[in-house]
């Protein structure tokens, strides 16, 4: 049929391929698909009837596979991970207001059936929009993080004391803002190493912070490891059984120091 892809891997229930790929994919081979399941399961072929309808659900998950991408990463926490929901939230209330005028320009794979039956299309991507605000403001709806910008900028003027802390908090905070040596490590360190720097001289405040940057706000650590056992279990390897040494390694930020290792054993010596 002319397709530029020649070989698919046929495997299901593929994690580290994301919805929002696999949709796309889905698209770009739904003549093959329709051919394929009309013959092995005609009730599945139905769903593919309506390209448009194909072409929607790819770049609806296209933009939140991307969401999702964003917030993959090992120092990711609640105050980058809010940020991030919040930015999307305000992106599909702009998409809602640019549907209803009818520009679908966000969209890529749906502009290609704008011309076909535009009003009722757009109607439909309202719809699913409007639902989404509303799925995204259940989910969420308690999302706020302003009261806890001190724990990203200490030294902000524009930070937000909140209320809920304490008066020895407060003053901690005061006390830290005038310390001209932190404010020096806080431009060199990351976040969580210059709250860890500080909780010797600040423990209260410190202590607060931290709570607030340790929770895991993904998966993305759980994630990591599965992408790391796969790496390791290629067709080369397929007869690795046990992997718990080899992830240890992989998933530890902390080098391996080869030097003290190999000095622990006696190098073999020619006969």
């Amino acid at each position: 049929m002319e397709q530029s892809i020649k070989t698919l891997l046929f495997h299901t229930e593929v994690r580290w391929l994301s919805r929002g790929k696999v949709l796309v994919r889905v698209y770009e081979l739904r003549e093959e698909l329709k051919v394929f399941l009309t013959n092995e399961g005609p009730d599945y072929a139905k769903q593919l009837a309506s390209d448009e309808w194909c072409a929607r659900l790819a770049d609806i998950f296209h933009h939140l596979n991307e969401l999702n991408t964003r917030m993959q990463d090992r120092n990711e926490n609640l105050l980058t991970s809010t940020d991030k929901i919040n930015g999307f939230r305000s992106k599909v209330q702009l998409w809602h207001q640019h549907v209803e005028s009818g520009n679908l320009e966000m969209f890529t794979l749906t502009m290609q059936w704008q011309g076909v039956h535009t009003a009722a299309l757009c109607e439909i991507i309202v719809k699913h929009l409007k639902t989404l605000e509303e799925k995204l403001s259940f989910y969420f709806s308690s999302v706020s993080t302003e009261c806890l910008d001190w724990v990203r900028d200490p030294y902000s003027s524009a930070s937000v004391v909140g209320k809920e802390m304490t008066l020895q908090e407060q003053e901690e905070l005061i006390e830290l803002r005038q310390n001209r040596g932190c404010k020096l490590r806080f431009a060199d360190l990351p976040l969580d190493s210059f709250w860890l720097d500080t909780a010797k001289e600040f423990p209260l405040l410190a202590n607060k912070a931290i709570l607030t940057l340790l929770p895991f706000s993904t998966t993305y650590l759980c994630e990591i490891s599965f992408s790391s056992m796969i790496a390791m279990k290629t067709k080369y390897r397929e007869r690795l059984r046990t992997v718990d040494e080899e992830l240890r390694v992989c998933l530890s930020s902390i080098p391996a120091r080869i030097s003290a290792l190999c000095s622990a054993k006696q190098a073999q010596v020619s006969h």
